[in-house]
């Protein structure tokens, strides 16, 4: 492995590594709270200073509630959706299996699920009416903190001073204490959330709205890689030849390697082989990786006809065909008419020239 697919596979395990300590940090900071919440309740039950630090302990971390609140809501970011572009139409001389390779790559997985914007529309209303609401009221604050201060002189009478009930000094540091949690709050998960939770968003809508055949392949890399040597050595093929030196192979690279291999002399040979080594990765959801693996036993089916070979063997090589073009039509009904033209003898790419009249190849086509 080259030096830089190190560096590049260090660099990502730091950085999961720390996005799932910024999560667990998230999670720690709201049990303390919560637990810390409790704790200051159970004390405001009981009497005189201790009440008092337990009554005082439940403003500040209301305080913090409300700031953290506030500063999640004006930090949330906004998920920036992209419509894919149009694919430029594919030539008029280009083969069958160029076709379905422009296809294949035009026409993105959609996702099933999508980004739900529900909390971004949220934050905007809340920010904006909060943001107008608090111009129009900020004249009466000083008459909210010293009704707060009456509240808590009739409902915080903790002390007994001089055989009477008394809040002691809780009505005049009560707002002190409101205002110090609620700017505390809102500056920590205001920078956290910009800080931390923006990229974790990021992460999760990257991870969303990744492709299957961008994924890395991880299995039988050598084997991918001496087959595009091969091609490109046979075939003078530049995008062939820098693949079989690239550091890392994705699914659709493998899935490029295949279709060029059927352009050789007994390629479905190699094509099949290759296209058995990828049965276990996710390249097995992707329709084009069907439509390649039924061109080439429908390669090998044409090769055992011309040779005479036995009934049975053919029979296997018919059946390996139907069941790959019914796969590709499962996940992609776009493939019918690339499956279809598959079976033109007239046509450069002919893989499937001895279907043309399978009723069960037409039905699956149709």
């Amino acid at each position: 492995m080259a030096v830089s697919s190190v560096y590049e596979a260090e660099r990502n395990e730091r950085e999961e590594a720390e996005r799932n300590r910024h999560a667990v940090l998230l999670a720690i900071v709201g049990a303390v709270v919560t637990t810390a919440t409790l704790g200051f309740m159970a004390l405001a039950q009981l009497g005189d200073w201790v009440a008092a630090i337990g009554i005082g302990g439940l403003i500040v971390f209301v305080g913090i509630s409300i700031g953290g609140l506030l500063g999640f809501l004006f930090s949330v970011p906004r998920i920036l959706a992209k419509d894919n572009p149009s694919p430029a139409p594919a030539a008029k001389e280009a083969t069958s299996r160029t076709k379905a390779a422009v296809a294949n790559t035009a026409l993105k997985r959609e996702r099933l699920l999508g980004s739900n914007t529900n909390l971004e529309r949220i934050s905007e209303w809340l920010t904006t009416m909060l943001v107008g609401v608090g111009l129009t009221q900020i004249g009466s604050l000083d008459r909210a903190f010293n009704q707060f201060s009456d509240f808590l002189s009739r409902k915080a009478q903790v002390f007994i001073i001089d055989g009477h009930a008394s809040a002691g000094a809780l009505p005049a540091v009560g707002p002190f204490l409101l205002v110090c949690g609620l700017v505390s709050g809102f500056i920590f998960f205001y920078i956290y959330t910009r800080i931390y939770l923006s990229p974790l968003f990021q992460y999760v809508e990257i991870r969303l709205s990744e492709e299957i055949g961008d994924l890395p392949l991880k299995t039988d890399v050598p084997d991918f890689k001496d087959a595009a040597a091969m091609i490109g050595e046979a075939s003078m093929s530049v995008p062939m030849a820098y693949t079989s030196v690239s550091d890392e192979l994705s699914i659709n690279d493998s899935l490029e390697i295949i279709k060029n291999v059927l352009y050789q002399p007994q390629g479905y040979r190699n094509a099949i082989t290759l296209g058995n080594k990828l049965v276990k990765t996710p390249a097995v959801k992707i329709a084009y990786y069907w439509y390649l693996m039924a061109a080439a036993y429908g390669q090998k089916f044409h090769a055992l006809r011309e040779s005479g070979a036995p009934e049975g063997e053919q029979r296997l090589a018919r059946l390996a065909v139907l069941d790959a073009a019914r796969k590709a039509v499962r996940l992609n009904s776009n493939f019918k008419t690339a499956l279809a033209e598959l079976a033109d003898a007239a046509s450069y790419d002919n893989d499937l020239q001895d279907f043309a009249d399978d009723k069960d190849f037409k039905a699956i086509v149709r």
